[in-house]
């Protein structure tokens, strides 16, 4: 299944339609459904698939991390360059914390967070962990932007450089010296280009502004997962975004040692 790719664009923006689809990249986008899942199946929150012989992710203080989300990539449309095509790959961050987890000096250290591979996929479930009631905590101590279990779905599409991405403002610089005095138009460009939603690969979307436009994180080009405050059940903060970016030779590599996490919120 493939999403709507046709790009709506404001009309007194459309001469610059061919700057702005030239910047379109392959996504994948993420519905939910609140369900139950299997240890295998794509979700948010919930129980992760977690092999017997691993050392499940803790904190610096021993506390487990939570699973956030879990992609299995049998489940998801071969679209996205370099992505893996099998495999599970996971994100876990720390319910215990009030920044969930998060670095803000070293948005690559894995202390609050984790980001997992499983190559190999083993489906005897004795092989498993099964029971995962040592992550559960009581709600009021628990810091978590997912509220309940969610299955995932994928749809394949195309989008534009978003207007949050720190390389906007090189590659839209003209249209936005064009239309600075004009308010509504203004608006209108920054609405059709948001980046916002559930989605792995494409461009972010953020609340506050992109940290890879300082510090060592320009290389981290390919947005590995966003996931978004939608609806009752996810919520960052005031009402804020999560991502999860990698570099394009780690990503070939299928290296998630160094994935920079980052959430923020109004």
């Amino acid at each position: 299944m493939c999403a709507k790719t046709l790009l709506e664009l404001p009309e007194k923006i459309e001469q610059y339609r061919p700057l702005i689809e030239e910047t379109m990249q392959p996504v994948v986008l993420v519905d939910t459904e609140i369900s139950t899942t299997t240890l295998f199946q794509s979700k948010f929150a919930g129980d992760p698939y977690f092999p017997l012989s691993m050392e499940y992710p803790k904190n610096i203080n021993g506390q487990p991390l939570k699973l956030l989300a879990q992609i299995n990539f049998a489940e998801v449309p071969n679209h996205l360059p370099n992505f893996p095509e099998e495999g599970i790959l996971q994100f876990y961050i720390d319910g215990y914390d009030d920044v969930l987890g998060m670095d803000f000096d070293n948005g690559q250290h894995q202390e609050g967070f984790r980001v997992i591979f499983h190559e190999t996929i083993t489906y005897d479930e004795s092989q498993l962990v099964q029971d995962f009631s040592f992550v559960n905590i009581e709600d009021e101590e628990m810091y978590f932007p997912v509220e309940r279990e969610m299955a995932l779905s994928f749809v394949k599409g195309l989008e534009p450089l978003s207007i949050d991405d720190f390389r906007s403002n090189d590659k839209y610089g003209s249209i936005l010296t064009s239309i600075e005095e004009d308010e509504m138009l203004e608006d209108a460009f920054y609405d059709a280009l948001t980046g916002d939603g559930h989605k792995i690969g494409g461009y972010p979307f953020f609340t506050q502004e992109d940290p890879r436009a300082y510090g060592d994180y320009t290389d981290s080009t390919i947005l590995l997962l966003q996931v978004d405050s939608v609806g009752d059940d996810i919520l960052w903060g005031d009402c804020g975004v999560g991502n999860f970016f990698i570099t394009e030779e780690e990503l070939k590599n299928k290296d998630f040692s160094k994935v920079l996490y980052n959430w923020d919120c109004h």
